[in-house]
């Protein structure tokens, strides 16, 4: 027996007939050459009988055309509907887990790539640019006005082959969160290999790849300071020591 809105249907043998047709109606309905009646019949049982509903949609599928029923009064029912609102809660809940840990790293990251600014000595030797730009960026730079120090950097032309100009503009982007320019720059002193601020430059291109969530690549670099004669070995052991525990 089957109810439907508060009615009693006695469906017996007539329930398996009417399956059968219903079968056998199935590609005429979807190539649309059922009359009104039929067609009429057809989906009023479509939405009371479960089994027919499946078959349909299998044959939907297998045909492959896209079937809309509407009927007055009527909403199609949700086969499964406990199954896909589990799936989707399940998915919500990975996507959740996934993005808090990613988080997570993110944030214990940049505690680790936590950076004292290099001090920069006015008396230094080491490639004197001699230029009043830079004299002047390096006085905002030491009154940590990193911004004012970069702009003022940014009018230097022609310092491509000056690692002490290069090295502290790149210091400058890692202070002002653009730490995809600071490894610009940190690659064009490590390109030049030039000594002056080599060693500098690979590690503080290791911190922009930390801040950018880069573990992998900031590990390799940390990795081949490790285990070069620099006085940033130690740190950059040190930073590797706190990675290794995330």
């Amino acid at each position: 027996m089957r109810f439907l809105n508060k009615k009693i249907y006695i469906v017996y043998g007539e329930e398996k007939m009417e399956c059968k047709k219903f079968s056998i109606l199935i590609d005429s309905y979807l190539r649309e050459e059922l009359c009104e009646k039929e067609k009429e019949k057809f989906e009023k049982h479509y939405f009371e009988c479960d089994k027919c509903y499946l078959e349909l949609k299998l044959n939907e599928k297998l045909n492959k055309k896209r079937v809309k029923i509407v009927l007055r009064g009527k909403k199609p029912r949700l086969v499964f509907k406990p199954l896909l609102i589990f799936s989707s809660f399940l998915i919500i809940l990975i996507s959740s887990i996934f993005i808090i840990k990613e988080s997570n790293q993110k944030h214990i990251l940049l505690k680790i790539s936590y950076f004292t600014p290099p001090v920069y000595i006015e008396s230094e030797t080491r490639n004197q640019s001699g230029n009043e730009l830079f004299s002047q960026a390096m006085i905002y730079y030491n009154n940590t006005k990193f911004s004012k120090s970069l702009h003022t950097l940014n009018q230097i032309k022609f310092i491509d082959n000056n690692p002490k100009v290069l090295f502290f503009k790149g210091i400058c982007y890692l202070l002002n969160d653009q730490y995809k320019n600071a490894i610009k720059i940190f690659n064009l002193i490590i390109k030049n290999a030039n000594p002056s601020y080599y060693d500098e430059a690979i590690y503080y291109k290791g911190i922009a790849l930390l801040r950018l969530n880069k573990k992998k690549e900031a590990i390799k670099l940390f990795n081949n300071l490790s285990k070069m004669f620099s006085p940033y070995s130690g740190k950059a052991e040190s930073i590797l020591e706190k990675i290794n525990k995330i």
